[in-house]
């Protein structure tokens, strides 16, 4: 029983980021940027994530890709604290974030489509 209320859990907290990415996307698409999302998770079994794994799919890459004047900037979508803890970064998002940073490009975290406004405002895209 615990592991499905765990499971049930976990269920919820991917369909709040779900509705929040999904959100963002609308906002973004409004805004008329490029933008992309990075379908990385979900379940796959063991030959596709080979598959994926051999064409270069890797673990902790920002969900959403934005290129604004030619810059790199990936926005991290996370659940926001409600009567669970707010999403936290896992530590190959981490280590990928730090890898992009090194490497010019930008990345911010998100727990709602005001976070997506207020990085775009930081980050100078109109």
């Amino acid at each position: 029983m615990a592991t499905y209320k765990g499971c049930k859990g976990l269920l919820q907290m991917k369909d709040i980021e779900h509705q929040i990415q999904k959100a963002i996307a609308q906002y973004l698409n409004m805004k008329g940027l490029c933008w992309w999302a990075v379908p990385n998770g979900g379940r796959r079994n063991i030959s596709v994530a080979k598959k994926l794994k051999a064409e270069g799919v890797m673990s902790g890459i920002p969900d959403i890709t934005l290129i604004y004047k030619g810059k790199y900037y990936g926005i991290e979508v996370k659940k926001p604290k409600t009567s669970t803890p707010k999403g936290t970064l896992s530590i190959n998002q981490k280590t990928r974030i730090a890898q992009i940073e090194r490497s010019g490009g930008v990345v911010g975290l998100a727990y709602s489509v005001l976070d997506v406004v207020k990085l775009l405002e930081i980050w100078g895209i109109s």
